[in-house]
């Protein structure tokens, strides 16, 4: 990510261990920023691992800098580093405002004027000031969300690492949080890292967003190059649910790949940089870049043109914004296919043939053995 000339980001991690045997980590994030890291492999202890880093823990492998400066080896409240998750609820006998000032307080170095001050201006930014005296059982999901949120940014860290934070919320009061915290971050210029297993959390809180899987950055990009240009399967899969077909690759010309399905039809895909000619190949298209025709009964061969794929119809469900297909291709394999409901449910009928195509720079072809950048 690109920084102010001569200003050193915010945070730098640098060939940081999250996990045993996972490839270092190494992120730069500017101040003012967040960046979301979307965690999508089976262990699921890699965000909590790297936010325990992060926190205090000291890193077996790699180095922690906070605004240029080197906080590895420092202990948790020295780092300039505040989280926010599910393993850090609020105490229950506290009221808000207590609950929110109790960082300040275990600090016991600053001025009560000063703690006043933060209190009544943390209090403002959260809207959060006719529930100061509310107790935690009293709120709502919302409240308590923004409560430990205004704890975290009490003591006005260089940045803050949000773990899983909406987890268990329902859907609209998730909605609104990550919109609350954009606003806040453009508010008071706060630079955070989101970390989720969400995909809509993590396009929703920020411009850009690494894909982690078992503690390997896969891709950090917005999200665009995410779905247009994944860096791996993994990624398409994660980001845009895509199809993945198999095909052996023909020839590549400047950066396009020829490839021919089990099903003798040949198609172009962008190519992975990895990908060579006669490599057996992932090719990767997402539901809504293809494009689907209901030819009139047999007209589908004559309607042929090259990079088509003949198919049959297998279902289709009408969600009212959209209607997802699934189709089978004549070697048995079934995509998924997303358009507009531009179709009747009566038009729609099992069976019907049709024929599937895509841009080819809708499609990227990589190795069949990829698996991480």
């Amino acid at each position: 990510m690109p920084l102010a000339h001569g200003s050193p980001p915010a945070l730098a991690l640098t060939d940081l261990t999250v996990l045993p045997g996972a490839p270092p980590l190494t992120l730069r994030l500017p101040a003012g920023r967040c960046v979301a890291l979307l965690g999508i492999g089976s262990n699921t202890q890699d965000l909590t691992a790297l936010t325990e880093e992060l926190a205090g823990r000291r890193p077996s492998s790699g180095q922690i800098c906070i605004q240029g400066v080197d906080v590895s080896h420092q202990p948790q409240g020295k780092r300039g580093i505040s989280t926010l998750g599910l393993h850090a609820p609020l105490f229950p006998h506290l009221n808000v405002t207590d609950n929110i000032l109790f960082p300040l307080r275990a600090m016991g170095t600053m001025p009560k004027p000063e703690i006043s001050r933060r209190r009544d201006e943390m209090l403002a930014l959260t809207g959060l000031d006719a529930a100061r005296a509310l107790l935690p059982p009293a709120l709502s999901a919302e409240q308590t969300f923004r409560t430990a949120l205004a704890r975290a940014l009490i003591t006005s860290p260089d940045l803050l690492v949000l773990n899983q934070p909406l987890e268990g919320m329902p859907p609209q009061v998730a909605k609104r949080s990550v919109v609350f915290l954009e606003r806040l971050r453009q508010a008071i210029g706060l630079t955070s890292l989101f970390l989720t297993r969400d995909r809509t959390e993590a396009f929703m809180a920020a411009n850009t967003i690494g894909v982690m899987e078992n503690g390997c950055l896969l891709q950090l990009a917005d999200a665009p190059t995410l779905l247009n240009r994944p860096a791996t399967p993994a990624v398409a899969l994660a980001l845009g649910e895509a199809n993945i077909l198999t095909g052996k690759v023909l020839r590549i010309d400047d950066d396009i790949a020829e490839l021919r399905l089990p099903s003798g039809e040949t198609v172009e895909a962008m190519a992975d940089a990895d990908l060579e000619e006669h490599d057996l190949a992932s090719i990767c298209v997402l539901p809504d870049r293809l494009s689907v025709l209901f030819p009139r009964q047999g007209e589908a061969e004559d309607m042929m043109e090259a990079g088509d794929l003949p198919c049959s119809l297998v279902s289709a469900h009408h969600l009212g914004h959209t209607i997802i297909m699934r189709m089978r291709l004549r070697d048995g394999t079934e995509i998924t296919v997303n358009r507009p409901p531009v179709h009747t449910q009566r038009e729609l009928g099992a069976g019907r043939p049709a024929l599937l195509a895509w841009q080819t720079q809708n499609a990227t072809a990589f190795p069949m053995d990829k698996k991480n950048g």
